[in-house]
């Protein structure tokens, strides 16, 4: 069990001290300090003896640094078992430090930062389950509330939570990269700053090019001192991001004032971009380019936390620095998240079960593990417990306070950890985790089996039932629409006036991964986690009818949003399953069905494009009617995607092995 050492920190009474002897006579004040001057002289060799008043006056604030690995996953660092290259100075980290064995993240970038940032899960910020979406500056963050304790504070690195702010230089910018598409929208934010930093030295997207940090496909530099637009700055990306990090935590030692310093790195996230002198102290035994580089990056990230930790040493604050390491999500496919299975992008235990420590020496965390269920949205509140220090948030917590857990190495506060991704949902407790797919669930026990090799549904089925319930709780309280899940949405089709008709020969068996997409319509939506998508959709009987059609938004260079795994309308029906009557009872040639599923694992995602997408097993030629294609929003309203004629636009597709002969027209309801 690790030993806690108790700290006594002098943070009231100073101010009111003052107060009162400014406000005695001059005479008064004299006598008081030749006295107070005198006693101090007489007590100075005993200070060493009364070790409640050296205590008192000796104490200060306690400093706080948070390091925020992006795309390290579990076995990335050589005392985790990478084998390819030592990683020293994490390692030496972790070794003085309280190893969190059971530390949860996001399965990918920025859900991971605002659920850290606020305590709060991200589908309740518009920052998840993908990427992007501007962080409200009504949530309270973790700067926030260091501003409020009177930090100042820093973040250097990868923001992630917002587009860049608004200046006349970067709008400048912005023209001149997309001067040839003079229509393309200028989407800014309200900067990093806005959200409790003192100081910013930021880049706002994925992941940049590491030596000109240029991003937006490559065309345009993302880099801010605070509001300042600096894309003239030369330099590796990690260099200029660790040198301001240092400045920061230098000056606040020299200040004497208490700092919150939040890094969140860029490495080892892609593209895979290192420097000569870390590509040449890889092993010459790592050939394969992508690990070599990769390789070269964790050595880098390496070297950047030693220089940080070597600052702290160096300024004489670290007994009274907490420092806490974490990663954003799981290793890459060039890296390791062994042993646990998947990586980033997944809700295995690789995706979400992250290396994370936590030191102080003066508080006790300087080595030992706790094993207790913890992760990214405990660490606001947990660190507000450590310190002794109120937390006032304007919105409810997600997170729990875990510090005295972690003090005592007691049972965790926390109960379970929740994720809607893709084509899954799951929630995870200290022994359970079970996933929840359209058409069946997995558990699996993680005090038998971490690594995830084995589905005990069968075994421990009653189980199932209380995490269902659980799951259903969660959902609600996040007011997720769910595309595993039926709605509850009126459901009648009600078709009139003009419908879309699309016609098409199939003349061989067409994989769904391989289906002909037609797009009809553009409606621009950034998808919130509380909409759904609607559509009326008819099958002609006779010679005509068979399966396989569904309507889905995406966007260009990915599938789809629906698919044989995600999307399930409010009957229960998988809309992307068979259309034939024969095949699937739902429906009956000739008639009109209604389609209403959730996209809520899209959130906060763009979408722009609607498509009509046609596959199957058996040739023939195929008919379908489309009409009423609306986002539907939680608040009740809808947005027309297609409702005639005048919604058609059209792009005819470069029809695709096994299929010809495609027309699309609009018809009357009528004459059908």
């Amino acid at each position: 069990m690790t030993r806690i050492v108790k700290t006594t920190e002098y943070t009231e009474g100073t101010e009111r001290n003052s107060f009162l002897i400014a406000k005695m006579p001059l005479r008064g004040r004299l006598l008081l300090r030749r006295f107070m001057k005198r006693l101090g002289l007489l007590l100075l060799p005993c200070l060493p003896c009364i070790p409640w008043l050296y205590n008192s006056v000796a104490a200060q604030p306690t400093n706080v640094v948070v390091l925020l690995a992006d795309d390290q996953g579990w076995g990335d660092m050589s005392l985790h078992g990478n084998t390819r290259v030592e990683t020293p100075n994490i390692d030496g980290l972790f070794r003085e430090s309280l190893q969190l064995k059971n530390f949860m993240v996001w399965p990918v970038c920025s859900p991971t930062r605002a659920g850290f940032l606020t305590g709060r899960h991200p589908l309740r910020l518009g920052a998840g389950p993908n990427v992007g979406g501007e962080l409200d500056v009504a949530e309270t963050t973790i700067g926030d509330f260091f501003q409020g304790q009177g930090y100042r504070t820093g973040v250097f690195g990868k923001w992630h939570n917002g587009m860049e702010p608004d200046t006349p230089e970067f709008r400048a910018a912005f023209k001149k990269a997309f001067k040839h598409i003079p229509d393309k929208p200028y989407d800014t934010g309200v900067g990093a700053n806005a959200h409790g930093f003192d100081r910013a030295v930021v880049y706002y997207g994925g992941g940049p090019d590491k030596w000109t940090r240029m991003a937006y496909g490559n065309q345009l530099i993302s880099w801010f001192h605070d509001r300042d637009y600096r894309p003239e700055e030369k330099g590796y990306l990690a260099d200029l991001i660790t040198r301001n990090a240092l400045e920061f935590i230098r000056e606040g030692a020299r200040s004497k004032k208490p700092f919150f310093c939040y890094v969140p790195f860029d490495l080892v996230h892609m593209p895979l971009q290192a420097k000569q002198e870390f590509l040449a102290r890889a092993p010459d035994r790592i050939t394969h380019r992508g690990e070599r580089l990769h390789s070269a990056m964790l050595l880098a990230l390496d070297e950047s936390v030693g220089k940080i930790l070597g600052a702290i040493d160096d300024a004489g604050i670290r007994e009274n620095t907490i420092v806490w390491y974490f990663s954003d999500n799981g290793g890459l496919k060039m890296g390791s998240s062994l042993p646990f299975r998947g990586g980033k992008h997944t809700t295995w235990e690789g995706g979400v079960h992250v290396p994370a420590a936590i030191r102080w020496p003066k508080g006790g965390f300087n080595g030992g593990e706790y094993a207790g269920l913890l992760g990214y949205l405990d660490v606001m509140p947990t660190l507000a417990g450590i310190l002794g220090k109120p937390l006032k948030t304007a919105r409810p917590l997600d997170g729990v306070d875990c510090s005295t857990a972690l003090k005592s190495g007691g049972s965790s506060p926390v109960k379970d950890y929740y994720w809607a991704w893709r084509d899954n949902e799951v929630i995870r407790t200290d022994r359970w985790k079970m996933f929840h797919y359209i058409n069946r669930l997995d558990l699996y026990d993680m005090h038998a089996d971490p690594t995830e090799s084995v589905d005990v549904d069968d075994k421990y089925g009653g189980e199932l039932s209380g995490l269902m319930i659980r799951m259903e709780k969660l959902r609600k309280g996040l007011r997720i629409a769910s595309p595993l899940n039926s709605t509850m949405e009126d459901h009648r089709p009600a078709p009139e006036g003009d419908v879309l008709e699309l016609t098409v020969t199939q003349n061989s068996s067409v994989a769904i991964t391989n289906a002909l997409a037609v797009q009809f319509a553009i409606r621009r939506h950034r998808v919130a986690v509380g909409d759904s998508y609607q559509y009326d959709i008819m099958i002609p009987g006779g010679d005509l009818r068979r399966g396989g059609c569904y309507v889905s938004p995406y966007r260009n260079g990915d599938p789809p949003v629906f698919n044989d795994r995600v999307g399930m309308d409010q009957d229960g029906v998988n809309v992307a399953g068979p259309l034939d009557a024969h095949l699937n009872p739902a429906f009956t040639p000739g008639k009109w069905r209604r389609h209403v599923m959730g996209l809520g694992h899209e959130a906060p995602l763009l979408r722009t494009y609607n498509g009509v997408f046609f596959y199957g097993g058996e040739p023939g030629r195929f008919k379908v009617y489309i009409d009423n294609v609306r986002i539907l929003r939680a608040n009740g309203t809808s947005k027309p995607v297609w409702l005639g004629q005048d919604d058609l636009q059209l792009k005819r597709p470069k029809l695709p092995p096994g299929f010809e002969k495609l027309t699309v027209r609009t018809v009357s309801l009528d004459d059908i």
